[in-house]
């Protein structure tokens, strides 16, 4: 009996003494509309597709004609050291961006590598070919995306310019460095460089 006081007598003081903190508020931070879409376009769009937009911006912005008359084939970007007939999956990947981008800005985007038809096969079903034997001879494409690829030592430097299919000539440019980190994000590669260095 006396040992069940004791014990009760304790628990009831251990009880009275315990001291719980005080809630605390958290410091709201205001975020401003900037910081958010900033936020929003890490999660909808891939690091790399900043530069492709960026490209696209300049674009537009020094282009010396009206764009909304211009058709659009978007082409790869080439070395700018090698034969202008080869293309690497960094190329690749700008070109689809740049016809995202591109649109998105309400230029006319022509899709050259589109067929007539749907090629339907075990493997999958396709509309894009790249055998010029089953394209359309003739499309009103009348301004062509070309541009360059040159690799310094912290990443690549893309140029890049709309010209006038029939008279060659420029109709804007734009210029924006790649770091290395973006380059390796788009590699396909898994790894292996997208562009081999100078030796």
């Amino acid at each position: 009996m006396k040992l069940s006081i004791v014990v009760s007598f304790t628990a009831l003081f251990l009880g009275a003494c315990t001291v719980l903190p005080a809630k605390q508020e958290i410091a709201q931070t205001e975020v401003s509309d900037e910081e958010k879409s900033a936020a929003e376009e890490i999660y909808t769009q891939a690091y790399s597709a900043r530069y492709s937009a960026e490209l696209a911006e300049q674009l537009v912005k020094n282009a010396s004609i009206r764009l909304n008359s211009a058709k659009v084939g978007i082409t790869n970007l080439v070395g700018v050291t090698g034969q202008y007939d080869q293309s690497s999956p960094l190329s690749m990947v700008l070109s689809e961006q740049l016809a995202q981008e591109l649109h998105t800005r309400e230029l006319s985007v022509l899709d050259f590598k589109a067929t007539n038809f749907i090629r339907v096969t075990p493997k999958g079903d396709f509309a894009l070919t790249r055998d010029y034997l089953e394209l359309d001879e003739i499309m009103p494409i009348t301004h062509v995306l070309v541009g360059t690829l040159s690799h310094h030592r912290d990443g690549v430097m893309a140029n890049a310019r709309l010209v006038n299919i029939n008279t060659k000539e420029v109709a804007s440019v734009a210029q924006v460095f790649i770091p290395e980190s973006a380059v390796r994000q788009l590699d396909e590669n898994y790894g292996q460089p997208v562009l081999r260095k100078a030796p």
